[in-house]
């Protein structure tokens, strides 16, 4: 299995999904540079490309993603979301770069600094 280039940061952001007219919504369970999983009521096969738009904080970034994997609860507990999908993003706005690296800086500035006992 080839591992993850970049790191993944937890993170929910609301995102729609848009693929040949169909249009659902999802969240992100986490997100990078590179690609996000994402919570969603339906899948949408391996392979297969769509665009997303991603609501993070007062902005909105367009993004084309593949789908690398999916999944799909049989019997999801009620406050679960039944399906994810894996995705690698291909094309972004160059300000979701900027987004993922701000939210990378602030999450190693909150972290508290070693022990030097």
């Amino acid at each position: 299995m080839k591992k993850r280039k970049d790191r993944r940061i937890k993170k929910s952001l609301l995102v729609n999904i848009s693929r040949n007219g169909l249009e659902q919504m999802g969240v992100t369970m986490n997100v990078s540079r590179r690609g996000m999983c994402i919570a969603t009521t339906e899948t949408f096969p391996i392979d297969s490309e769509f665009q997303i738009l991603l609501a993070a904080a007062d902005d909105i970034f367009a993004l084309t993603g593949l789908v690398i994997w999916n999944t799909r609860m049989a019997s999801p507990a009620e406050d679960n979301v039944p399906a994810g999908l894996g995705i690698r993003i291909s094309a972004a706005d160059p300000g979701y770069y900027e987004y993922i690296a701000a939210i990378k800086k602030d999450r190693r500035r909150a972290m508290p600094a070693p022990c030097t006992c």
